[in-house]
């Protein structure tokens, strides 16, 4: 096992990926458990539950806890950094093309029914959680009381939601 094949594993994990941590998970075992035989089961385990334990993104705890398993310090950077760099690559590419083209009427035009996309799934969101959210009429003037602060004057959202907490507590019905 050299420390390149690390990075390239884990590149190649980065980028072919999708779904989220537990999606990635399957890969990884895939690759670190029965291609590489850098683990056995009972190791990837570990791993996965020390990943789900640690703060992050799990894919990254895992590459850093692989590779540190099998290459200490070095193996751990290489092995982070190779899940991270599709990533970064893309996103460095997004951005240098938005920067080139931010300019130009038909890619505003682009962006300004990409805002309404957004609007739209939001509201979409909202539309499905709502029947779970909405639990009396207390909550919904608790909802809208915020909404309105944060609106109209500019307020915290964090503030807010502890505000509401406490109101919720002091006043709500459990």
């Amino acid at each position: 096992m050299t420390l390149i094949n690390m990075l390239f594993v884990f590149f190649k994990i980065g980028l072919f990926s999708f779904g989220g941590g537990y999606a990635i998970l399957a890969m990884i075992q895939q690759e670190v458990v029965f291609k590489h035989a850098w683990l056995n089961d009972a190791e990837f385990v570990q791993v996965v539950a020390l990943s789900q334990m640690t703060p992050g993104p799990i894919a990254i705890n895992a590459a850093t806890f692989i590779g540190f398993q099998k290459a200490g310090v070095i193996g751990s950077l290489l092995c982070t950094f190779g899940v991270i760099l599709p990533s970064l690559i893309i996103m460095f590419t997004i951005t240098v093309s938005y920067l080139k083209l931010k300019k130009l009427p038909w890619f505003q035009q682009i962006f300004k029914r990409l805002r309404l996309l957004s609007v739209g799934l939001i509201a979409a969101a909202l539309i499905m959680i709502m029947g779970n959210a909405v639990q009396d009429w207390f909550s919904v003037v608790v909802f809208v009381a915020c909404f309105l602060a944060t609106w109209r004057f500019r307020l915290n959202p964090f503030t807010m939601l502890m505000v509401a907490a406490v109101f919720g507590m002091v006043f709500g019905s459990a």
